[in-house]
């Protein structure tokens, strides 16, 4: 049996590119109720790198999300995009594998993202977002 990780972890190259983002009003890091999260960070990047397909095994782990702060729906995503990368259910049985097929999506959607928003401005980026978002919205409300 596989040992129940705690946290998701980054490339502790990436938490400046995390650091980055709270330069951009949207993807600013939160404040929970008095619990600073970066969760939010975290479920941006590893949807960024799903959705470009794009996955990058971490060269040195940090810790950057404790499990205990993941929400139902986070989990459910997290879930999902193990299981489609996977194509088997048995992978929720190992959740260090989970974690980790996340945590790599996370890895390569932060270094897209950072690159994205430095070859555009950030108005036009975030236009581009709220278009795809609005797109995949109307897929979903089939």
């Amino acid at each position: 049996m596989s040992e129940i990780p705690d946290r998701l972890n980054i490339d502790r190259k990436d938490r400046e590119l995390y650091n980055k983002l709270d330069s951009e009003e949207i993807l600013k890091f939160k404040d929970n109720g008095g619990t600073r999260t970066r969760k939010e960070q975290f479920i941006f990047a590893m949807a960024y790198g799903f959705k470009l397909e794009s996955r990058k095994p971490l060269d040195s782990m940090e810790g950057f999300v404790l499990a205990k702060d993941l929400r139902p729906d986070d989990e459910a995503l997290i879930n999902a995009i193990a299981i489609y990368n996977t194509k088997s259910i048995e992978i929720l049985s190992d959740q260090k594998e989970v974690f980790k097929i996340a945590e790599e999506y996370a890895h390569a959607g932060i270094i897209l993202l950072d690159s994205k928003i430095k070859s555009t401005s950030f108005v036009s980026y975030e236009r581009e977002l709220e278009k795809t978002l609005h797109e995949m919205f109307q897929k979903i409300k089939l």
